[in-house]
């Protein structure tokens, strides 16, 4: 243990011995002797033999009057212990004791992590016996299953009298240097020269502190006094407050006296404070008398109370086991029960039962036992600091924020302990902090805001684990450093740097968070990483956050707090789905860069994050859609102002959330989109919509659909101005309590009214039925097709008929004129589509453009393509032929780009897919087979013609044949050396070229043997397997990717002008001019606010809400009441999850697995009964005497014994048969679920066939 605090080895020795003087802190100078001398007997203890490495403990040899305050100095300033938090004093029996197996794992488990949790100090008697030595057994079995260092080293006090230890004068013995005292460093304590006799005992090795006391006796009983003392001390400390806990095992007379002055302060003490008991009942004696003692007087008034505790035989065989009953002693211990048990101070003896659900853990008991302490009755913050160290929720829930203490955590300032919940992770105590004491418009501000990420993210131990993204978001916070910002101001601007980060994992799509001024710490409230406020009691201005439930939301899920962000996302009122669909872009974000470093756990476990938060979103959006599927399709198009204004379909498909774009109400929306104001369901009306391309006179006859989403508000007009300015000032919350409140005042117009061109108030206008028509995404693409195919033609007529040189006549031709310029407006095109990209800087725009493959593939073409127009420009005749290659590669791609085309239809779009995800495999497969290629190769070529001339070219002559091979072209005669001079080149110097098969004629053959059965065998059939691998994972979900990718070829029509190119370039034109203008009436505005204005109402004019828009922005009480409909469907969705659950199987099983527990631990408990029983029947069996050999014939003294053994052994059989019956109907539901899953395989394997047999068919 590191107690080495700044100082050397050396150095802290002489402070402890410097200490010990100054105090004069006292030892006894011989047994039996009551002079005092100055204590030279302290140090280390090195534990030699005692089952593990060598240990080391510090000590101290102190009279038992030594003042509890010194001693208190020395551990906490000299021996430089921990200040404790808790302090759980562990009292009972001084002799080894039969422990129950199951009380004793449940002692263990609960007494370790009751230290371990709170930061707590242990304190018993230090030896190796009793209750001394389980306690030291807990803590070394615990500590073993850990690799937190805090978590191994727990305080254990160890108070103990000096005189009866075994070989005590190995610590006695100090050199000295003058009249200063150095110890012994160390005392080495060496097992096998213990004597074990008497009352001789050992010290445990596995406690970490010694204090022994000195009373000159080789006695028991010294180190009560001052231990009680000291512990009195410790509980009288009043800030911080360390709370005091007794635990009570097994004991006898002395254990009850150290119980009743532990709960009884003595009469006009003010100073001394009771402390609260735990009993653990089971372990026998003085605890299971106190614990009897409390039911048997639970309802008896003081009168006949000590005639029921002297009626108790448990008390009488605590004082005197052997029934020679000392009255004397047994009215005194009568006492001590009487005054405890008709004392209010009886709440404070917390009794711990195995059998009683309320405390099926000790650690809860103790904790139980704490919240009872006088010095904690009163203080809501402090109890609920220990249930947070402790994270029992339950007690908290239970016995401190309860309705009858309601007045109490009501005044109570809990702002601190909501800052720990969140810190620590304690997703349970912030949901009921945010049910009953935290508002978040109050407890959320900026400096604890900036406190949250600092305190996580620059702490030096990790809170989550394998799964936390500490490192992730540290690192990319330092490669954020500002300019101009030195390194201690950096926590000041922690904000606007988080911002950053959230920036670039949304691809700079979004305006970034916490960019403003205010975001920024002042100098005043900077906070270092160590000193992070958590009781400030500042309330939030109205103007910081206007709903801090997404800024908590946002930091819970950049760090990967699953439970923590679904309790925010629960809270949220700006639209529960568009959420959703953000936090699950981020996680995947962050899970790409642990995939970079390799970090698996935390990829996979981000992963399964971000697909639960997109199951959320289809869920509520299931929800949704049974109830209104227009205000569905409108929530998932409308621009969501809280999250940079962009929609539910851009972060589903930027994320690659391709579940929820399949879902009914995405596809139903999307197809609305794709055919625009145009109706189309009968084969008539397609019929009338692909001869109106041809015949324009057709759309006069043709319908359209109009008024999509208009909302009628029914109020009046004096009334509705007023409410819509109140309307305005009101807050979040407010805002959506109106909208739900005036829900009955929404009327959704008429919806989508079909109209036809004529001349009636409410037709469509000619001109407004040509604009429906081709401004439809689906005109678009046709019109885009057919011309592109023209583009073809033309492209393919004048390389096959007239690409003649620059230098001769009329070269170039009008058609290659034509084509020139044709592409020239399709690079235009393609630069307004980086252009209207959504990501705000150019670098970002650029990069979501190239993100997508088709649009690499264009910049490759239209890069063939001007590379064409120089050469074809610049060359000779003679190299001529140059240009002529690179025109024709270039239409080669031109004619691929019509792949993209095809993902609009069905059929046809996964199969595209497939072939580009086993292009990827080729990629893969081509790295391996180059390998092989070359080696044999080069090594049949190095065979067949050595020493050939230096020429790069011998490479790729040794690559030819290898490669030929594979499609069947052997070279047999050439390696079989069947040529001859006569056959070869005519060439001389090609000649001696021959192959040079004489000398090793068989070895070229061979080595084509191994290669072709290497190569057609092995590498043809891996990448056969590798294709069919592709197209079954492709196939298994083709419905899927081709509806997500489909979003994108609608979204990318969707934003095309109405003209197809080249007449494009006319729209090019017309937006050029317009955004000119616009420009320059912005410029000629001075005053800035109306520029805002006037760019707002540009944008909400073109934003109209109409049902084929993708991008719809909607007015304050509208967007409001979609926010109430998300969150009222989201509840809806949590509530049907529930009851779904609680009829599922597997809560079928849980249940029973649950009861399978309960018995099992009911039988162990009736085994240990059985066992006990038989102990003491042979135990206490003895020898007749000569006066009762007589009467053994005639009676059987175990004859009850017997009855209850037997009793008790039917009931276990009993027990067993139920048992066997609940594992046998748990197994016979694990069967009958296996079944049905056989059964669901089944149907699907039988879908898929039906479904490629029908692709076959249809081939």
């Amino acid at each position: 243990m590191d107690i080495l605090k700044h100082t050397s080895e050396q150095n802290w020795q002489k402070e402890i011995a410097q200490f010990i003087k100054s105090k004069e802190i006292k030892q006894r100078s011989g047994e039996g002797v009551d002079e005092l001398e100055d204590c030279d007997s302290f140090g280390e203890i090195n534990f030699i033999g005692f089952g593990h490495g060598s240990k080391s403990a510090p000590y101290i040899r102190v009279d038992k009057n030594t003042n509890a305050e010194i001693l208190w100095d020395l551990l906490i300033n000299y021996w430089h212990m921990p200040r404790p938090k808790v302090l759980i004093s562990v009292t009972g029996g001084a002799q080894d004791f039969f422990f129950k197996d199951r009380l004793k794992n449940l002692f263990n488990k609960g007494l370790y992590k009751a230290a371990v949790s709170t930061g707590g100090w242990i304190v018993t008697g230090g030896t190796g016996v009793g209750v001394m030595k389980k306690v030291g057994e807990a803590i070394k079995e615990e500590s073993k299953g850990t690799t937190n260092d805090s978590h191994r080293h727990v305080v254990a006090l160890g108070i103990a009298t000096w005189g009866i230890i075994s070989n005590n004068t190995v610590m006695e013995k100090s050199s000295k240097n003058g009249d200063l005292h150095e110890g012994f460093w160390p005392a080495e304590y060496v097992e096998k020269e213990l004597k074990l006799s008497g009352k001789q005992t050992s010290l445990d090795s596995n406690h970490t502190h010694f204090i022994l006391v000195d009373h000159g006796k080789v006695d028991y009983g010294a180190d009560i006094g001052l231990r009680a003392n000291l512990e009195q001390f410790i509980n009288s400390i009043e800030e911080p407050a360390i709370p005091v806990v007794l635990v009570v095992v097994q004991g006898g007379v002395g254990t009850i006296e150290t119980v009743y002055k532990s709960l009884i302060p003595p009469s006009g003490d003010i100073k001394v404070k009771s402390i609260p008991v735990v009993i653990v009942e089971g372990s026998g004696k003085a605890a299971d008398a106190i614990a009897e003692a409390l039911r048997k007087t639970k309802q008896v008034d003081s009168t006949g109370m000590r005639d029921i505790l002297a009626s108790m035989d448990i008390i009488r065989d605590v004082v005197d086991p052997k029934r020679n009953i000392n009255q004397t002693k047994f009215q005194e211990c009568l006492g001590w029960f009487e005054q405890m048990m008709s004392s209010p101070y009886r709440e404070m003896i917390t009794v711990f039962r195995m059998q009683e659900e309320n405390f099926k853990d000790i650690d809860r008991a103790i904790l139980h036992g704490l919240l009872q302490a006088k010095s904690l009755t009163d203080k809501i913050d402090k109890q609920l600091n220990l249930a947070l160290n402790w994270n029992r929720c339950d007690i908290a829930r239970e016995e401190i924020i309860t309705a009858e203490r309601r007045t109490k955590w009501q005044e109570a300032s809990l702002e601190g302990n909501m800052m720990t919940a969140l810190i620590d992770n304690r997703p349970d105590f912030v949901e009921l902090f945010l049910q009953h004491v935290i508002h978040l418009d109050k407890f959320l501000t900026i400096e604890r805001l900036n406190s949250l990420y600092q305190k996580v993210i620059y702490s030096k131990q990790s809170i989550d684990g394998r799964t936390s993204t500490i490192d992730i978001l540290r690192t990319r916070l330092e490669s954020y450093q500002l300019k101009g910002i030195t390194r201690g101001d950096e926590c000041r601007f922690l904000l606007r740097r988080v911002g950053k980060v959230i920036q670039e994992l949304t691809f700079h799509e979004y305006d970034r968070y916490y960019k403003e001024e205010k975001f920024v710490l002042k100098e005043q409230d900077k906070q270092d990483t160590e000193s992070v406020p958590m009781t400030t009691s500042t309330n939030c201005k109205e103007d910081e956050f206007e709903c801090p439930d997404q800024h908590l939301f946002l930091w819970a899920v950049l760090l990967n707090r699953r439970e923590m962000a679904k309790i925010f996302w629960q809270r949220l009122t700006i639209g529960n789905i568009g959420s959703a669909l953000f936090a699950g872009r981020i996680l995947k974000a962050l899970s790409r860069h642990a995939e970079i470093e390799e970090e698996l756990t935390l990829y996979y476990d981000l992963t399964n994050h971000a697909d639960e938060f997109e199951d959320l979103a289809i869920g509520v959006m299931d929800n949704c859609y049974e109830d209104d599927k227009k205000m569905s399709k409108l929530a998932l198009v409308r621009k969501l102002t809280d999250w940079g204004g962009t929609t539910c379909f851009s972060i589903a498909y930027a994320a690659e959330q391709m579940k929820f774009i399949e879902h009914d109400c995405c596809q139903t929306k999307l197809q609305r989109v794709w055919k625009g104001n145009v109706q189309i369901h009968s084969y008539k009306q397609w019929i009338a919509y692909v001869f109106a391309a041809i015949f324009p006179f057709i759309i006069p006859f043709m319908t359209f659909l109009t008024k999509d989403y208009q909302v009628e508000y029914q109020e009046e007009e004096n009334k509705e101005s007023k409410k819509v300015e109140t309307y305005k000032e009101l807050s979040r919350w407010d805002k959506l309590k109106n909208v739900l409140r005036w829900k009955s005042n929404y009327k959704p117009g008429k919806g989508s009214e079909i109209r036809r061109v004529g001349g009636r108030p409410d037709d469509v206008t000619l001109w407004e039925g040509m604009g429906y028509y081709y401004k439809a995404p689906m005109s678009k693409f046709f019109f885009n097709i057919f011309l592109y195919v023209v583009l073809l033609f033309l492209f393919s007529w004048f390389i096959l008929t007239d690409l003649r040189p620059a230098s001769e006549e009329n070269s170039p031709s009008v058609v290659e004129w034509i084509v020139i310029a044709w592409v020239a407006t399709l690079i235009i095109e393609e630069f307004r589509q980086i252009h209207s990209k959504d990501p705000k800087s150019a670098f970002y725009r650029v990069l979501s453009w190239a993100s997508d493959a088709w649009n690499i593939f264009d910049f490759l073409m239209f890069l063939f393509f001007i590379i064409s127009i120089i050469l074809r420009f610049t060359l000779s005749t003679e190299k001529f032929y140059r240009a002529r290659i690179f025109y024709c590669v270039t239409l080669m791609l031109f004619y691929f780009r019509l792949l993209h085309m095809g993902f609009v239809q069905k059929d046809i779009g996964p199969k595209i897919i497939m072939i580009f995800k086993m292009l990827k495999d080729l990629m893969y497969f081509l790295v391996i087979l180059i390998i092989f290629i070359l080696s044999f190769g080069i090594a049949s070529e190095a065979i067949l013609y050595p020493n050939m001339e230096p020429d790069i070219r011998v490479f790729f002559k040794s690559i030819y044949k290898p490669y030929w091979q594979l499609y069947g072209e052997l070279f047999l005669e050439e390696i079989e050396g069947l040529t001859d001079n006569a056959t070869c080149y005519e060439d001389p110097r090609y000649v001696e070229r021959c192959p040079e098969t004489e000398q090793y004629p068989w070895v070229a053959p061979v080595l084509t043997a191994i290669y072709m059965l290497i190569s057609n065998i092995l590498l043809i059939n891996l990448l056969i397997a590798m294709f069919s691998f592709t197209f079954q994972k492709v196939q298994e979900k083709s419905e899927t990717i081709w509806r997500f990718y489909r979003y994108e070829l609608i979204n990318e029509y969707y934003d095309r002008p109405a003209l197809a190119p080249p007449l494009i370039i006319f729209n090019h034109m017309y937006r050029f001019c317009k955004w000119s203008y616009m420009k320059y009436e912005l410029k000629s505005e001075l005053n800035k606010e109306k520029q805002e204005q006037k760019k707002a109402d540009v944008i909400k004019k073109h934003e109209t809400k109409m049902s084929h828009c993708l991008r719809v922005r909607l007015d304050d009480r509208l967007e409001d009441y979609l926010n109430g409909f998300e969150k009222k469907h989201m509840e809806n969705y949590f509530i049907k999850k529930n009851q779904e659950y609680a009829k599922s199987w597997e809560s079928t099983v849980t249940s029973s697995g649950d009861r399978i527990d309960k018995m099992s631990n009911d039988m162990e408990e009736m085994r240990e009964l059985i066992g006990v029983s038989g102990k003491q029947e042979t135990t206490q069996v003895k020898p007749p005497t000569g006066e009762q050999r007589q009467s053994i014939h005639s009676t059987t003294p175990n004859d009850e014994m017997a009855t209850q053994i037997g009793q008790l052994t039917t009931k276990v059989s009993q027990m067993e048969n139920k048992m066997d019956e609940m594992v046998n109907q748990n197994g016979q539901l694990t069967t009958k679920v296996a079944q049905i899953e056989n059964k669901m395989d089944k149907i699907l394997e039988m879908l898929e066939k039906s479904l490629s047999l029908k692709t076959e068919s249809e081939c």
